[in-house]
């Protein structure tokens, strides 16, 4: 990968949640834009813009499956503006809408029985 499209990704990678922009980008590459584009898909086989909706994407993932974040506070998180798009675009991606896909992944917080125990919490309330 050319170093150019290495540095334009690394931007990517890192600021993802921001507002990036092609010539943001090609400035980071220190190419044109449009010599940018080109080079970026030749050389990871998506868009500037697949590649960040990508990045992003992952990371909703990621925080839908650790956090308790509600589904707007991730789609704001990761960048996202709209919370029609962003759930379209993941159902779009995942075929699955963010709340199933949390629901389907989302494991049960384990609580060792020591724990209720010490603090006198019933598990079957």
């Amino acid at each position: 990968m050319s170093p150019g499209v290495q540095r334009a990704r690394a931007v990517l990678d890192r600021d993802y949640p921001l507002r990036l922009t092609i010539e943001d980008l090609a400035r980071h590459a220190r190419m044109s834009k449009f010599h940018f584009i080109r080079a970026f898909k030749a050389q990871t086989g998506q868009t500037p813009h697949q590649y960040l909706r990508a990045q992003r994407i992952d990371r909703a993932k990621h925080l839908l499956e650790t956090t308790p974040m509600s589904v707007t506070e991730v789609c704001e998180t990761i960048g996202f503006e709209s919370l029609g798009s962003f759930s379209a675009l993941f159902h779009r991606l995942t075929g699955e809408s963010p709340v199933a896909y949390r629901a389907a992944r989302r494991r049960k917080l384990y609580i060792p029985s020591c724990f209720l125990r010490m603090y006198r919490v019933n598990p079957a309330e």
